[in-house]
C-alpha cells in the first residue's frame, strides 16, 4: 500500500523527461507496449530494463514511488507465478513474463509521474486524430480515456485514506495478517468507491474552470510542450527496440 498523495499522479519537479512532447511520450509508449507484449527475447528486455531505469532517474521522481507500485502488486505477482506453474511454463519464461509485466508498469508509471492531465488529454487528442474519419468530438473522447487511465491510481489513494480512518476506529490494516487485510478491504470497498467517484467529478470539475471543453471536435493546449532534439532522441530508440524484435526475432536478417 503506497503512503504519497503523489502516487500514480503526475509529479510536478523539473526535468527532462518532464520536457518531453507528451504526443511523442504517448506514441513511445503504444511503441513500448506492443514491443513488450510481442518480444520473448531476454537480452532485448535486459536491454530495455536499462533504458527504463535511466528513464526513471532522469525523470526526478522519488525512486521509492516506482518500487511502491511492484510492491502493492505482490499478491497479483504471487497468484500469475502459481498460474504460469500450474501451466508448465519454463523457468526462462516465466522470468520473461515477471520482465515484461514489470517494465509495463513501470514505464506506465514514468509516463503518468512526468505528464499532467492536461498534457495527457492534449496527446491523446492529437493521436486519436489521425485515425479520426467519422469527425468526432475526440475531447469529450479524450476525456473518458484519461479518466479511465487514472481511475486506478485515484482509487489506490483513495483506498489508503480510507483504511487509515478505519484503522483509527478498530479495523486494523497495517498490522494484521492476510485475511485480516482483506477482511478490512471487504469493509471500506464501498466508502472507497464512493471517494474515488466524487474525486473523479472533482477532476472533471476544475478541467472545466480550466476551460476544458469536452464538447468541442478539438480543443487547444497553451502550455503544450515543443518537439525538439530530446523527442527526436526518445522516440528514435523506441525505433530501435521495434527494430530489433522486427529483425532479429521475426527472422528478416
Amino acid at each position: 500500500m503506497q503512503n504519497n498523495k503523489y502516487f500514480g499522479s503526475y509529479y510536478p519537479v523539473e526535468s527532462n523527461i518532464h520536457k518531453l512532447n507528451p504526443i511523442i511520450k504517448l506514441v513511445c509508449l503504444l511503441i513500448f507496449i506492443l514491443t513488450m507484449i510481442g518480444s520473448m527475447n531476454i537480452k532485448l528486455h535486459v536491454v530495455i530494463l536499462f533504458f527504463v531505469f535511466m528513464m526513471i532517474y532522469y525523470s526526478n521522481v522519488p525512486i521509492r514511488l516506482y518500487i511502491g507500485m511492484l510492491y502493492g502488486l505482490r499478491y497479483v505477482y504471487i497468484f500469475l507465478l502459481f498460474m504460469l506453474a500450474s501451466k508448465g511454463l519454463s523457468l526462462e519464461n516465466a522470468i520473461t513474463i515477471f520482465i515484461k509485466i514489470s517494465l509495463i508498469i513501470e514505464y506506465l508509471m514514468l509516463i503518468f509521474y512526468t505528464t499532467s492531465n492536461s498534457e495527457l488529454k492534449y496527446s491523446i487528442e492529437k493521436v486519436l486524430n489521425v485515425f479520426n474519419v467519422f469527425n468526432l468530438k475526440l475531447s469529450k473522447i479524450s476525456f473518458i480515456l484519461t479518466t479511465g487511465i487514472t481511475f486506478f491510481p485515484i482509487l489506490i489513494t483513495t483506498d489508503l485514506e480510507v483504511v487509515k480512518s478505519a484503522s483509527s476506529r478498530g479495523l486494523d490494516y497495517f498490522h494484521g495478517d492476510i485475511l485480516s487485510r482483506l477482511i478490512v478491504q471487504f469493509n471500506t470497498i464501498k466508502n472507497t468507491l464512493r471517494l474515488t467517484i466524487n474525486k473523479i467529478k472533482k477532476m472533471k470539475f476544475m478541467s472545466e474552470l480550466r476551460l476544458y471543453n469536452i464538447n468541442r471536435k478539438m480543443r487547444t493546449n497553451l502550455n503544450t510542450n515543443k518537439f525538439n532534439y530530446r523527442d527526436v532522441f526518445y522516440l528514435l530508440v523506441h525505433l530501435i527496440f521495434i527494430a530489433f524484435y522486427i529483425v532479429f526475432e521475426r527472422g528478416l536478417l
